[in-house]
């Protein structure tokens, strides 16, 4: 069983010795790329610019539209501020609406050319509490979703510092972590994310990228497979308790014509696919290269590329076997997602036979230690 080692984060320390940010805060991008945003804060609120906190205006139940005019700057209903960005923070614990959805912390509005970037300003723990039921079902055992927040805050404080120099940590979908501000938050979900606060994981001093995925179909994969870094606790291993998940097997058919289209549509113009097949697996099972005959010549294409070419949806895993049968491609494989890191309908099924979160991240992530954050008020 994995021992959690408490450990104290002081201010200026953090960066230069161990990684960690200054504050638990989060920047998550809600919206990017649009013309305007309505924004409702029920109660008393206050508008004021980023990093100095100098006050434009304040006033009770704000209900307005937030655009972007390039002659004249960011425009609060019927108010103009010429800067960079402005935030809108509800005073005491009040929630700001951002068309429609409810979101805790604050929001700042990035003008970007001729368009906004809305961004949620939020706690850490706040922040989990959005995102595990988007994850994750709230229904599942206690220590699967204890094991999921764990893995999610890691990762969180992961981009954190990946992205200081950006204007955001995280985005709010599947290219980070989905998540769905107030509207996410659910009792179960809350007592996890609590009675973990602060727990991350930590390997050779540092952060841990903490990654997941929904089902492995048996083993995960080594993260260097997929991506440019080595890590031992995400070298992967196998699984024998993500059975639960009914993406553990998947089978799908496409017609020639379509997975023509598809690889045409990435610049790979054929005409007559003789055949199509596995040219090279990982040991992990994962599939590193596909080949396709036709046209007389033969093509390579690495299995990351083969699977975002015909989609994530319909390539549900590196994890398959194909051939060309007649007029369509069968493509039979298993699990879903990058292979990397927790398998969650695994740890859906570890907590199913008894095993505690500290175990379930033992297993996925060996080698890691559980670490616990004390953030520094003062």
């Amino acid at each position: 069983m994995k021992k959690i080692l408490p450990f104290l984060i002081f201010g200026l320390f953090l960066f230069s010795k161990n990684g960690f940010s200054l504050d638990d805060s989060l920047r998550v991008v809600i919206k990017k790329n649009i013309k305007s945003c309505h924004l409702l804060v029920k109660g008393d609120y206050r508008v004021q610019l980023p990093f100095t906190g100098e006050e434009l205006d304040r006033g009770r139940n704000l209900r307005v539209d937030i655009s972007v005019d390039n002659g004249k700057g960011i425009k609060i209903g019927g108010s103009y501020y010429n800067v960079f960005a402005v935030e809108v923070l509800p005073q005491r614990d009040g929630a700001i609406y951002l068309d429609s959805r409810p979101y805790r912390g604050k929001a700042r509005f990035i003008r970007e050319d001729n368009s906004l970037t809305v961004i949620n300003i939020v706690s850490l723990e706040d922040y989990l509490k959005g995102v595990l039921e988007y994850e994750v079902a709230h229904w599942w055992p206690m220590e699967a979703l204890r094991a999921q927040a764990v893995a999610a805050r890691s990762y969180a404080l992961y981009m954190k510092e990946m992205n200081r120099n950006k204007n955001y940590d995280l985005t709010s979908d599947v290219l980070s972590q989905v998540y769905g501000g107030k509207l996410g938050e659910r009792w179960r979900i809350k007592r996890a994310v609590l009675s973990t606060k602060g727990l991350i994981l930590i390997y050779n001093g540092k952060i841990l990228p903490a990654f997941y995925h929904s089902t492995c179909g048996g083993h995960t994969d080594n993260v260097k497979h997929l991506w440019k870094m080595e890590t031992p606790p995400l070298s992967g291993v196998s699984c024998d308790f993500c059975r639960y998940s009914k993406h553990y097997r998947w089978n799908k058919k496409i017609k020639v014509k379509d997975f023509k289209a598809a690889l045409s549509k990435a610049e790979y113009s054929l005409n007559n696919i003789e055949r199509v097949l596995v040219k090279e697996r990982y040991g992990s099972g994962y599939v590193k290269e596909i080949e396709i005959f036709a046209d007389g010549k033969e093509y390579l294409i690495l299995a990351k590329e083969f699977r975002s070419i015909l989609g994530a949806n319909i390539i549900r895993s590196r994890r398959f076997i194909l051939e060309k049968i007649d007029g369509v491609i069968d493509i039979k494989g298993y699990g879903w997602g990058h292979g990397i890191g927790l398998c969650q309908w695994g740890a859906y099924g570890m907590a199913r036979k008894g095993y505690d979160f500290r175990e379930i991240l033992e297993h996925y992530y060996p080698g890691s230690e559980i670490k616990k954050i004390v953030w520094d008020e003062n």
